[in-house]
């Protein structure tokens, strides 16, 4: 199955600890949407939409997987609560594959939310890992974001990020 990140599961490390091991992922697009931040979440701040525009200008960028149903299982219990799943035409490579996506359930969209900072850079690094374009990162950067008021989650979160830059930083 394919399935297209656009927002924190573009980071395979933070996809891998949720459904396990998979082959690389592959950067892509999908024109008419945009990337919001405005997706309600259990915790109280903005999660990622891939809100359609149907304006062919738009281009949402994240990264193409290949996981197995049980994964795909596994992260409709991640992504399921006010998310629908669709099917999405997604350019990779100058080819079109067709892959699933999650898109925020209009009843969840609350555009005066912000993500949590840990959130705004789990996105970022999913982002730059995949090489996204650096125009497209900058406007990531841009999104205000807060503080989370568990500490314990801030620095859960956190922790991924920094064995993600001490891992870097060991690799030849």
């Amino acid at each position: 199955m394919r399935y297209f990140a656009f927002g924190s599961n573009m980071l395979s490390a933070r996809l891998r600890a949720r459904v396990g091991e998979f082959p690389a992922g592959v950067s892509g697009e999908v024109t008419g949407h945009q990337l919001r931040f405005h997706k309600r979440s259990g915790d109280g701040s903005a999660k990622c939409d891939a809100y359609q525009t149907e304006n062919s200008d738009d281009v949402l960028h994240g990264v193409v997987y290949h996981i197995s149903a049980a994964q795909q299982v596994l992260l409709d219990s991640f992504e399921g609560h006010g998310y629908s799943k669709l099917e999405i035409p997604v350019n990779v490579n100058r080819d079109c594959v067709t892959a699933s996506m999650y898109v925020a359930d209009p009843d969840y969209v609350d555009p005066d939310l912000a993500p949590y900072h840990w959130y705004k850079l789990l996105v970022i690094a999913g982002a730059k890992e995949f090489a996204l374009p650096a125009h497209y990162v900058r406007t990531i950067l841009k999104v205000p974001a807060v503080t989370d008021p568990d500490s314990d989650r801030h620095l859960r979160n956190m922790a991924v990020l920094s064995s993600l830059a001490t891992a870097k930083q060991s690799s030849p």
